[in-house]
């Protein structure tokens, strides 16, 4: 039996991996963040996912606006899905220009294969003076068989606004 490839695992990791951000006060002022990621001709992308605070401040993504189908929510190419299943934290590191997320929970179903990946600490580098991010990297399997690419590698770009 061959592996699923990891190319719309990889997508939807990157995709994912940096959507989710850090806990901020009740009173935060909602911003957003739209993704892109590409691997191996493969593509994920949202656009309007809510986020608890604007960047810099640290903030959560709500997962529930990157899940839900419909126009602008999580759409992949192909017969990939896939579910962010935690509320990731992210803080701002401005000196630096990086982004750090805490904890990344996601699960990806390729051709009713599921995959679950679970990262912490992914950073990402801010293009210039823009919020717009970047990272290439590898988030561990957690939980799937030997059909499950382990590690699945990433590459994603994030805007938040």
């Amino acid at each position: 039996m061959s592996r699923i490839s990891p190319r719309p695992v990889a997508v939807v990791l990157g995709a994912l991996a940096l959507t989710g951000l850090a806990a901020s006060p009740a009173a935060a002022a909602q911003g957003f963040v739209d993704g892109t990621i590409s691997a191996e001709g493969q593509s994920c992308s949202w656009t309007d996912g809510v986020t608890s605070d604007q960047a810099p401040t640290p903030l959560t993504v709500d997962r529930t606006t990157i899940n839900t189908s419909g126009t602008g929510n999580l759409s992949c190419d192909g017969d990939t899905t896939a579910a962010l299943n935690n509320d990731p934290g992210v803080t701002f590191d401005d000196a630096a220009g990086t982004l750090t997320v805490d904890v990344l929970d996601i699960s990806v179903s390729v051709l009713g294969i599921t995959c679950r990946y679970e990262g912490t600490g992914v950073s990402a580098q801010r293009d210039g003076d823009t919020r717009t991010y970047t990272t290439s990297t590898e988030i561990p399997l957690a939980e799937g068989g030997f059909l499950c690419p382990d590690p699945a590698s990433v590459t994603a770009s994030l805007s938040f606004r």
